[in-house]
């Protein structure tokens, strides 16, 4: 009688358990406001599959708790580049145009075969110009420059498009520069172009603090775009604290991305200072 009792408890709880599933997932799909999580509801025939689909890596995000904390994490690299190379920001271009991508073997990256996205240009084309040089087809982005899409070279394509976690319109800008401008999910932008599925050899941001919006779209819901990523390059605005580590703090907004990076295999190949922020550069350590 026990037995049988311990039976119906079991399938009882599968029962509930598929019900809760079902429901999130028509919650998710059903959702018509910005981004969401994609997914499709398998067949689900037995416990496993039920234990398989909500199987999700385990990945820590401690608290933080001092500015030495987020400093340990940002200002050190946790894996090593024996060919970081200058693309962009050479003479007569201004300096801070300049950016670094790891050309370690791991990596290959190479020319007539590899991928750039560049996020925020500001009519400053000195790194697009010498990555389609070097042989890489590169996609830029930037809706602040009063210029409609173009393909401004036969390597280059421009999009008067900014990043964002949903497709829609946003206020973005710099200076006194602000307006209610398109911007889309990076997900779409890389279908838009055709590339979908394939490896992206270098993403670079500089948008202002939507690099936020970008991280959270790619872990929590483009997860499998984010897997064929080698290299991420952003600013991180770093010269604000003022002893203030309240919820709305950069620093604490910022940092449970970087540690969601870590599950990701992402790790921090440079670092460097750049004035009033920091030009990190992540690189997912897997085999290409």
């Amino acid at each position: 009688m026990m037995t049988s009792q311990n039976t119906l408890y079991r399938k009882v709880g599968w029962a509930a358990l598929i019900g809760v599933v079902c429901l999130t997932v028509y919650v998710m799909n059903t959702r018509k406001d910005g981004a969401y999580v994609y997914m499709t509801l398998p067949q689900l025939s037995s416990g496993g599959q039920v234990r398989e689909l909500l199987d999700v890596k385990h990945c820590p995000v401690p608290g933080l708790a001092s500015i030495e904390q987020y400093r340990t994490y940002l200002h050190h690299t946790e894996t090593a580049c024996k060919d970081m190379r200058q693309f962009g920001g050479h003479p007569p271009a201004p300096r801070d145009g300049r950016k670094f991508i790891c050309m370690d073997q791991r990596f290959n990256i190479k020319p007539g075969n590899c991928t750039i996205y560049s996020f925020g240009i500001n009519n400053e084309w000195s790194f697009e110009d010498e990555m389609e040089k070097f042989g890489c087809k590169v996609y830029a982005f930037d809706p602040t420059m009063g210029k409609e899409d173009h393909r401004r070279s036969p390597g280059i394509q421009f999009f008067a498009t900014g990043i964002a976690n949903y497709q829609g319109v946003k206020k973005i800008g710099m200076g006194k520069n602000w307006a209610m401008r398109k911007v889309d999910r990076f997900e779409n932008l890389v279908n838009q172009v055709g590339e979908t599925d394939n490896e992206i050899d270098f993403i670079k941001l500089d948008v202002e603090l939507s690099e936020v919006d970008f991280l959270q779209d790619m872990l929590l819901n483009s997860q499998h775009v984010l897997h064929n990523v080698k290299q991420i390059a952003m600013e991180v605005h770093d010269d604000t604290f003022k002893g203030d580590l309240s919820q709305t703090s950069r620093q604490q907004v910022f940092w449970p991305y970087f540690m969601l990076m870590r599950c990701h295999d992402f790790r921090l190949i440079q670092s460097r200072d750049a004035g009033r922020w920091r030009e990190v550069v992540w690189a997912r350590e897997v085999k290409w």
